[in-house]
């Protein structure tokens, strides 16, 4: 039976611009080598990567009653995930992302969609109930899930992204997180910052770094630190933290095994840059 999962919020319609190096701010006229729409945002990521690795995949999210929305409707259909939604009176999220050829991205928040919005919790309570992973992203709506996810007992899955060690918008997250993930990048002790939260409770904390692969940590282990799976072409890096995440969870729920998770995500992840989408139709 396959593994069923609930991702919560975060869920975009974007255009990726890709150029060979990021424009001067100066004014004047940039040329794209290339260009698409496609889903985006952290929540869809996750959801759409754990379908495309056999999970039975459910996502909640805010959508708009608009063009934007529709298509990420249908995007989502046709790559098996089930999706739950709740109208965004602001419309669909829109980013647009400028991507040079190192994989480095700016993210213009084209429409940002709301933040202050009363949630259906209850709607998502009968998912969240039957699901083996539950993923809640850092929208500030997704606050009011946490209570009602600690109720059921279910371990919550939270990813803080670039974290810097500073900013208290993440506390909340953190404080529930029983298995939390990371980027390195911005955090300047971001091994001390783990080993405090798993002494504190945290089941697993896991940070990645990107082309440097990944390090992982849990009471019994120590740390385990993996080097990224070498991919022969980078096309587009959205979506790898996204794809580490899934080919973790679901080695990690089959069989919690530390070195061999962090070894799934490295995989999933070198799969997932080399395809121009946030995830793979389906790995098999």
């Amino acid at each position: 039976m396959a593994v069923r999962t609930l991702c919560l919020g975060g869920i975009a319609w974007n255009t990726m611009v890709y150029l060979d190096r990021f424009p001067d701010p100066v004014p004047q006229t940039v040329f794209a080598h290339g260009s698409h729409t496609t889903v985006g945002s952290s929540g869809a990521g996750k959801a759409l990567n754990l379908a495309g690795l056999g999970a039975h995949s459910t996502l909640w999210g805010l959508l708009g009653g608009d063009d934007a929305g529709d298509k990420v409707r249908d995007y989502l259909s046709d790559r098996r995930v089930e999706l739950l939604t709740q109208v965004d009176p602001k419309g669909t999220m829109r980013h647009i992302n400028l991507m040079d050829s190192d994989g480095d991205r700016i993210s213009i928040f084209a429409n940002p969609g709301s933040n202050e919005i009363i949630v259906d919790v209850e709607e998502v309570r009968p998912v969240a109930r039957r699901a083996d992973i539950v993923s809640v992203t850092i929208m500030n709506y997704c606050r009011q899930f946490l209570p009602m996810l600690r109720a059921l007992g279910k371990p919550i899955w939270v990813d803080i992204h670039d974290f810097d060690g500073v900013n208290h918008y993440h506390d909340e997250f953190i404080e529930a997180a029983d298995v939390l993930f990371m980027s390195s990048q911005l955090h300047p002790d971001w091994r001390g910052f783990l080993e405090q939260r798993v002494g504190a409770g945290t089941t697993v904390g896991v940070a990645t770094h990107g082309a440097d692969g990944a390090s992982g940590l849990t009471a019994a282990d120590g740390w385990i630190d993996i080097e990224a799976v070498p991919t022969a072409q980078l096309v587009d890096t959205n979506g790898a933290g996204d794809a580490f995440f899934a080919g973790f969870a679901l080695a990690w729920v089959a069989a919690p095994n530390l070195d061999a998770a962090l070894d799934a995500g490295a995989l999933h992840a070198a799969r997932a840059v080399a395809s121009p989408e946030l995830a793979l139709l389906r790995v098999r």
